[in-house]
């Protein structure tokens, strides 16, 4: 049957290698420069690189868009190529920003970009667009470019620490406190991003600042079972409770409900948030864990953030 049997027969057990090479979309605006004579310095390579970058800019612009994500690869002459990708948090066409990027990418680079025998090609390409809008510039102090400066600078720290190390904090589609946010990359999360409802201006925060991972576990002296605590105990010290707002009711996710647990419960628990004073004026976010008779004859009581 000839060689092709035997590797069809070799793939069905396991026994062939049979790479995968898949057809990855065509990036929204891509651009080659091709060099009759091999480039042998970097500077040179980058400052073709800035046309480059001035070009898409004008394709992007024509298209009201801007790039998200920019990939530059530099191809030797003896075939070896050197990619580089950069991210941003908000849309861009300018090209002296995406060639900050680019050097800064370049500059974090355990190996420098070595030109060998010179490059004879460069490429780049823009893989992830999206909408842009015109906008306005103040006229005094570059207001409305503000956010926009923020941004720039969440990009170019992300290059330089790593994609992961800077982070921001986007809302979730939870009311368990702890799982109410998620870190994500900066170049990743869009700001500003809607948290809910905050309070009227003047109130008392309805969340702490800080929050326990996990909640601490407290003692607790209440009038009745199911009442406000009036006095607890938190890493030996006591604090007598001298006035508190609640309580506020977090009933567990049922159809999710290990993620409302606490120390390997199997099924979540009903939480009775109160935000509560001591006799020093320091602030606490106290809850009781399950429902005195109906969940446990006797629940726990747990410290989960402090007030600023």
């Amino acid at each position: 049957f000839g060689a092709e049997a035997v590797d069809a027969l070799h793939a069905l057990l396991g026994l062939g290698h049979r790479p995968l090479a898949p057809r990855r979309a065509r990036p929204a605006i891509r651009i080659d420069r091709l060099f009759a004579e091999p480039i042998g310095s970097t500077a040179y390579a980058l400052k073709r690189l800035a046309e480059m970058a001035a070009e898409a800019g004008e394709r992007l612009a024509e298209r009201g868009q801007g790039g998200r994500r920019f990939e530059a690869i530099f191809f030797r002459s003896d075939g070896l190529a050197f990619p580089l990708r950069v991210e941003t948090g908000l849309p861009v066409r300018d090209a002296p920003s995406i060639l900050r990027l680019m050097r800064e990418r370049i500059d974090a680079l355990s190996d420098p970009i070595d030109p060998g025998f010179g490059f004879d090609m460069l490429r780049l390409t823009v893989p992830l667009a999206e909408p842009m809008a015109a906008t306005q510039l103040a006229l005094e102090g570059g207001e409305a470019r503000k956010g926009e400066s923020v941004a720039a600078l969440v990009d170019r720290l992300s290059i330089r620490a790593g994609r992961g190390r800077i982070q921001r904090l986007v809302p979730c589609d939870s009311h368990i406190p702890e799982q109410a946010q998620l870190a994500l990359p900066a170049v990743e999360a869009r700001a500003p991003v809607d948290w809910g409802p905050v309070g009227e201006p003047g109130d008392p925060p309805l969340r702490p600042i800080h929050l326990f991972d996990p909640p601490q576990s407290i003692d607790v002296i209440a009038g009745v079972p199911d009442g406000p605590p009036h006095r607890f105990r938190w890493r030996r010290a006591l604090h007598d409770v001298v006035r508190f707002e609640g309580p506020e009711r977090i009933a567990p996710e049922w159809w999710r409900a290990p993620d409302g647990a606490i120390e390997g419960d199997s099924i979540g628990k009903t939480r009775d948030y109160y935000r509560v004073e001591d006799a020093r004026g320091r602030r606490y976010w106290l809850f009781r864990h399950g429902l005195y008779g109906a969940e446990t004859p006797d629940p726990g009581w747990y410290l989960h953030g402090l007030f600023a």
